[in-house]
């Protein structure tokens, strides 16, 4: 089952872009700014992570690089390849063509208050040739939706299952596409009673990528809980 996640958690090494700015650190992640001890200080820090390459991985597989939250981000590079060059809040790049046997990661963070940084889980996740984006549950004219987006290549068409609860809500085809080919099935038998949702790809009998998402649940004027 897709995808296999390895957290990179630490340890990391911390450094001023800007020498003298602050002494170097060694930090365990995930961290925001005065998680790293960088609580009172500004300015750009460089966050590096050495690791091996992925035993697990294969011809038929690739390597992605995601981070799940930053704040301040300005750069991200691999084996001195940069990937990210842009304001972003989260980050997945395919890194498989400049993996090696050993490799560093960079992430340059400009902090300009102490919510800045790698505040999310960074990691390696292996994936298949493809997989589901931006998965999320909407609620649109009073029902739930689940939405996203099958992104990749395959020789064949897929197959979409949506569960809640592992109880088969949906199912349909879907052709994946680079530029990524949305899905939107609609889920009128949610109630407050379910927990999760849960969507996978699956290839014949191979799950290529699976996203559960829990949901939504909070209580009326009455005390009783609901899902809107």
């Amino acid at each position: 089952m897709y995808p296999h996640r390895i957290r990179l958690r630490g340890p990391w090494e911390c450094e001023p872009v800007v020498a003298g700015a602050f002494m170097p650190r060694r930090i365990i992640m995930p961290a925001r700014w005065h998680d790293a001890g960088l609580a009172g200080t500004t300015g750009e820090a460089r966050f590096t992570r050495k690791f091996g390459y992925p035993g697990r991985a294969d011809e038929t597989e690739h390597i992605w690089i995601t981070c799940d939250g930053v704040t301040g981000l300005r750069q991200v590079s691999l084996n001195g390849v940069r990937f990210v060059s842009e304001l972003r809040t989260e980050f997945d790049f395919d890194a498989t063509a400049v993996m090696a046997a050993r490799n560093h990661l960079e992430v340059i963070i400009h902090g300009e208050g102490e919510d800045a940084g790698l505040w999310g889980e960074v990691a390696m996740e292996i994936r298949k040739d493809a997989f589901l984006a931006d998965v999320r549950l909407e609620q649109i004219d009073g029902i739930w939706h689940v939405l996203g987006q099958a992104v990749g290549v395959a020789d064949r068409e897929l197959e979409l299952y949506t569960l809640i609860d592992n109880r088969n809500a949906d199912y349909r085809i879907i052709a994946p596409s680079v530029a990524g080919k949305p899905f939107f099935v609609p889920l009128p038998t949610i109630s407050s009673a379910n927990h999760a949702v849960r969507i996978e790809l699956i290839n014949v009998s191979t799950v290529w990528y699976a996203v559960e998402i829990p949901i939504p649940h909070w209580r009326n004027a009455g005390g009783c809980d609901i899902t809107d």
